[in-house]
């Protein structure tokens, strides 16, 4: 396999706008560094500032970028437990997925929630002030017992990889 060269598919915004290497290079800078001045941005990329602001602009309203966000230092909250919890579903819960998932997009303490193929239907992150504190928030999420079936609860010890830009943002780099 040497000197063959891995060929990524074309990748487009949600707007269907196809993005090309300049926009996924302006991604990748700013999922490593959201604060970043568009002046230091353009430069970086070799446009205008205004030109690189117009692209930004494109991409936020083409919603290939969603948002901003502010990582915090995980160690501020080293008192309280980080839990990976896989969640089967009952079966008639299925139907009424949306409902489940309305309420876990209304409870803080799910931090993420992936809905995923295999033994469990979910798989979340979830941050507690203790481990004994899941079965309070089990209630919330289920006070009829009508959604969860089963649960397996995996206590996190620490972080080995804060969040990075897509793989195929970073394989366009290298090619």
């Amino acid at each position: 396999m040497t000197g063959r060269r891995s060929v990524t598919p074309p990748l487009f915004a949600p707007n269907g706008a196809r993005l090309d290497p300049v926009d996924l290079e302006l991604i990748r800078r700013l999922q490593e560094d959201a604060h970043i001045q568009n002046q230091a941005l353009a430069r970086t990329l070799g446009l205008s500032a205004s030109g690189c602001l117009k692209r930004v602009r494109r991409l936020e309203e083409g919603g290939a970028i969603k948002g901003y966000v502010a990582l915090a230092e995980e160690t501020m909250f080293d008192g309280w437990s980080m839990l990976w919890v896989s969640i089967k579903l009952r079966r008639r819960a299925h139907k009424r997925r949306e409902a489940f998932e309305a309420a876990l997009r209304e409870t803080p303490e799910v931090i993420e929630a992936h809905s995923i193929a295999g033994r469990f239907d979910y798989i979340l992150k979830i941050a507690l002030p203790s481990v004994s504190a899941w079965d309070a928030l089990r209630e919330r999420l289920d006070p009829e017992n009508g959604f969860i079936k089963s649960v397996d609860v995996a206590p996190g010890l620490r972080t080995a990889k804060e969040k990075s830009p897509h793989p195929l943002l970073s394989l366009r780099e290298q090619s």
